[in-house]
C-alpha cells in the first residue's frame, strides 16, 4: 500500500481515489467530495481505498483474516469520520468524480 503526494495531490497506489488539497493542510477527497477532510484523515480514506481494491469481493466473506481487514477499515473510518461499511461502500462503488469541479477546484 502506497499513498503518495505529488503537488496539491494525494494518490493511492491501487485505487483511482485521490485527495486535492483545497486549503493548506485541508483535502477534499473523492470518495466524500462534499467534505473537506484533514490530511490525517485524506490519508485514512485513500487507506481504506487500498484495502478496499486490495481485497475486493473477497472483503464480504466471513474469514479470519477478513475480519482482520474489517478492523483495519475500522480504524480508519474512525479518523476519516465514516462509518466502516459506508467507507468501503463509497469505494468499491468508484464514486470518483469526472473533474476537478466536482472536488471544488478553481482554475
Amino acid at each position: 500500500m502506497a499513498i503518495r503526494r505529488e503537488g496539491q495531490w494525494l494518490t493511492a497506489e491501487r485505487s483511482a481515489h485521490c485527495a486535492y488539497e483545497v486549503a493548506p493542510g485541508r483535502f477534499r477527497i473523492t470518495l466524500w467530495p462534499g467534505v473537506r477532510v484533514s490530511a490525517r484523515a485524506a490519508v485514512a480514506g485513500l487507506t481504506i481505498a487500498e484495502l478496499s481494491a486490495r481485497w475486493g469481493r473477497g472483503l464480504w466473506f466471513d474469514t479470519p483474516n477478513t475480519r482482520m481487514a474489517w478492523r483495519m477499515i475500522e480504524l480508519q473510518a474512525q479518523t476519516l469520520g465514516l462509518d466502516a461499511l459506508d467507507a468501503v461502500l463509497r469505494c468499491q462503488a468508484g464514486e470518483v468524480p469526472a473533474d476537478a469541479a466536482a472536488l471544488g477546484v478553481r482554475a
